[in-house]
């Protein structure tokens, strides 16, 4: 199992930033299969992230998107690539980083664990964002 992404942002400006977008019948494709269906989405804020698991595959991923033209919003998708992220877990949030390479997750307090995707969401976590560094306002999910 992969996580694959979709991200809807401002590319030059950083922080969040008000929208009132609608996105009709947004679908992740991967080899014209869709891999993820999420239907109609309200954006309110951007960047705006989703993310959700699929089956393991290496491919490009590809999205559909019916959406009003907006001349300044930017639209990626792909596999999760390896950084630090906020995760909502049964406990709170936490930030885990993620190795695309070996598709694992570890957590820095627990002594160097790590857990694979299928563990993570096992243990009932949900990715939230990508985690920002300190000094740096961008995000580390890059397209």
């Amino acid at each position: 199992m992969n996580f694959v992404y979709f991200k809807a942002e401002y590319p030059t400006y950083e922080g969040s930033h008000s929208v009132n977008l609608v996105l009709k019948a947004l679908k992740l494709i991967r080899d014209g299969e869709i891999i993820a269906d999420f239907g109609d989405l309200k954006i309110t804020s951007l960047p705006f992230y989703l993310f959700t698991t699929a089956s393991t595959g290496f491919r490009k991923i590809e999205y559909d998107v019916k959406a009003p033209p907006m001349r300044r919003i930017n639209y990626s998708c792909g596999y999760l690539p390896s950084g630090k992220y906020i995760v909502n877990t049964p406990e709170g949030e936490l930030k885990l980083t993620f190795n695309a390479l070996t598709g694992r997750w570890q957590h820095d307090r627990l002594g160097g664990e790590t857990m694979d995707n299928r563990e993570f969401t096992e243990m009932g976590y949900v990715l939230v964002r990508p985690a920002r560094d300190r000094g740096r306002k961008r995000s580390s999910l890059r397209a």
